[in-house]
């Protein structure tokens, strides 16, 4: 079991990713900036899976760590993860990965674009994730 804080700390340690879960690289675009100094506007490297995207960062505060990226007129997607303490196991964390679509390709074929559902990359990283944090906060 792991808080949200060392949850969030463990996720913005982009620099260790490659230790921990393979498939997923982020970096801030200003090699200069640590991940806690990113800020609404901010561009990052997104690389998952081998497909590399340059969002905006538009949330990074202790609840969440949001990004958008889009294809303009085409799509648009905005990737949260969220860390709130857990209800069910005080001293836990509960975190959300997920995403909001909107644009033209959702509006023309919405019925077909699935918004709602994790894919098993996501999932992947998830429970690499949890099994990180939890490691973390185990004694020595």
């Amino acid at each position: 079991m792991a808080s949200p804080t060392v949850v969030r700390s463990v996720f913005l340690g982009f620099d260790r990713y490659q230790q921990w879960q393979q498939g997923w690289d982020i970096r801030p675009a200003d090699l200069g900036k640590k991940p806690l100094e990113l800020k609404s506007g901010d561009k990052i490297r997104v690389s998952m899976h081998g497909m590399v995207f340059n969002p905006v960062v538009i949330t990074n505060d202790p609840e969440c760590f949001t990004w958008e990226g889009s294809i303009p007129w085409i799509v648009k997607g905005r990737h949260y993860f969220s860390f709130s303490p857990s209800k069910e196991n005080p001293g836990g964390t509960t975190f959300i990965q997920s995403e909001v679509f909107s644009g033209g390709v959702v509006t023309l074929f919405g019925s077909w674009v699935k918004t709602d559902q994790p894919n098993e990359n996501w999932n992947a990283f998830n429970v690499a994730l949890k099994k990180e944090a939890e490691r973390c906060t185990s004694p020595s």
